[in-house]
Formats: C-alpha cells, structure tokens, sequence
C-alpha cells in the first residue's frame, strides 16, 4: 500500500467508511503492537497482552473516527498510537487494581494472539485458507478489526464464548443475559464476523 492509497483510506474511514479503517488497521497492527509491547511496564509483562490492548483501542478508533481531520498519513498514525497508548494504561491501572483485590496477585484470564488467530482462520473459508490470512500479525488485526465492528453485546458474548473458552452458562452469567440470548448474540456475532472477515481477505498477504 503506498502513500496516495493510505491517504485515500483515512480520507474514507473519516467519513464513515468502517472497511476502510480495517484496511488501515492491518497496515498499522504490527508497528502498533510493537510500540505497546516496548512500553508495558516490566511489573506488568506477562500479564498483559498488547492484543487484548489493541482490542480495545481498535473498538474506540470505530467509535470517535468519524468526523475527524487528518491532514497527512503520519497524523493518522499518531492519533492512532495515542489511543492505543492511553488504552494500555487504562489495562495497566485495571490490572493492578485486580491484583490488589486477589490473595495471590492473580488477574482475570486474558485472551492472547494465539486464540485471535485460531478463531480468524477458523473463519476464512477454505478457498481463502492458507493462501490468504497466512501472516499471524496479519490475521490477528484482521480478526481484532473485525471484532470492534460488532455490538458491545455481540463482542462481549464473542469473546468470552470463544477467545477464554466459558461455557454458555457462564457468559449468560457474566452478561446476566439468558442462555438463548448468549446463543443469539454468537450467532449473529459469527456471522458478522465471518462476512468482515471474508471481505478483508482479499487484501491480505499470500504465502
């Protein structure tokens, strides 16, 4: 991707184009998880993932890019890195607040990049599978993309269901939703998924 193509994508996703800021977000994903990586805490490494922190900036970058100014790439870049650097400290104050809290100085379960990348490859068809999505960094920002599009609920229920493996019952108590309605928000969720994830593809690395 060069230049004019970057810029022209930062012109769209301002505008309200979702497809275009994924696109921007798999260009930028690597050199983003990067940065956070080299800037966790050491107290702090090892419990926390930069993917499950990208998970969040990406699902803020939907919500507040609309509207917005950028008058060149690298200031597109920068907002970006500040919203991913303002999320990581946001995950460290939790982190440290969870660990006051427990006797053992033990966090909640994180999701990490393998289980981003299992379910992206799970959800690229065959046809697509392994000639695209090929490059993990790749298929985990295609994947944490693709989540930040969906519902609070939907990603909620997704997340819980299928990156730290609980049961249905379990989600439905942690949404305090019925079992049916965790079924429908997977569902929809998976579908949703599936349909971004699809559209994504064709834009990914080739082995």
């Amino acid at each position: 991707m060069d230049e004019a193509d970057r810029l022209f994508l930062i012109t769209q996703a301002t505008g309200g184009d979702p497809h275009a800021l994924q696109r921007l977000i798999v260009e930028y994903h690597a050199n983003l998880r990067g940065k956070l990586a080299h800037q966790i805490s050491p107290s702090q490494r090892g419990q926390l993932d930069p993917d499950d922190v990208l998970q969040d900036t990406y699902v803020a970058a939907f919500k507040s890019i609309s509207g917005l100014h950028f008058e060149s790439v690298g200031a597109f870049y920068a907002w970006l890195e500040r919203v991913a650097v303002s999320r990581l400290v946001d995950h460290e104050r939790k982190s440290k607040r969870l660990k006051r809290r427990t006797s053992h100085g033990s966090s909640e379960k994180h999701s990490n990049g393998s289980n981003y990348q299992q379910l992206a490859h799970s959800l690229v068809s065959s046809d697509n599978r392994p000639s695209r999505m090929a490059r993990r960094s790749e298929a985990v920002a295609a994947m944490l993309s693709s989540l930040a599009r969906l519902s609070d609920d939907q990603r909620d229920a997704i997340r819980l269901r299928y990156l730290e493996n609980l049961s249905v019952a379990e989600v439905a108590r942690r949404l305090d939703k019925t079992q049916d309605a965790v079924n429908a928000l997977c569902r929809r969720g998976l579908a949703a998924l599936r349909e971004a994830m699809g559209s994504l593809s064709q834009y990914l690395s080739r082995i």
